[in-house]
């Protein structure tokens, strides 16, 4: 039984490896308290130490992490990332809220509904604000 719940999303990340340096671009899966997966290009070993970006949500936001598990997929490899610490589980959570309000902002747009990120913000946290902040508390 998972000890987070994950919340799927669509927002492009990037991820950087301490071992290269190099940043490659992948495409956010599920994002929780605890990690997220992702969708890569290329195979990072697990253990490995790696850095994400996202930065359509704020250019310099980063979260420090360990790959736990890389397995193939049709389009490169599903990577597992488990955050370092607290603090970085602490920024995740954000993250994942402002993932969530993006995502309910996109669905009510396909639906016609068109509103910016912030009346979007306003809707969704009425709406479901108590149960995310629920889920958070155990």
């Amino acid at each position: 039984m998972r000890q987070f719940i994950r919340h799927p999303t669509d927002f492009p990340i990037l991820v950087s490896s301490e071992d290269s340096g190099s940043s490659y671009q992948a495409s956010l899966s599920n994002i929780s308290q605890g990690g997220l997966a992702c969708r890569l290009p290329r195979a990072f070993s697990p253990g490995t130490a790696v850095t994400l970006y996202i930065p359509s949500l704020q250019p310099d936001y980063r979260v420090l992490g360990r790959v736990t598990r890389c397995t193939p997929c049709a389009k490169g490899f599903r990577i597992g990332i488990q955050f370092n610490d607290e603090t970085e589980s602490f920024k995740s959570r954000m993250v994942e809220q402002v993932c969530l309000i993006e995502h309910y902002r996109r669905e009510l747009d396909r639906e016609g509904r068109v509103l910016d990120s912030e009346a979007a913000a306003q809707e969704w946290i009425a709406r479901f604000g108590r149960q995310f902040a629920k889920s958070f508390s155990g």
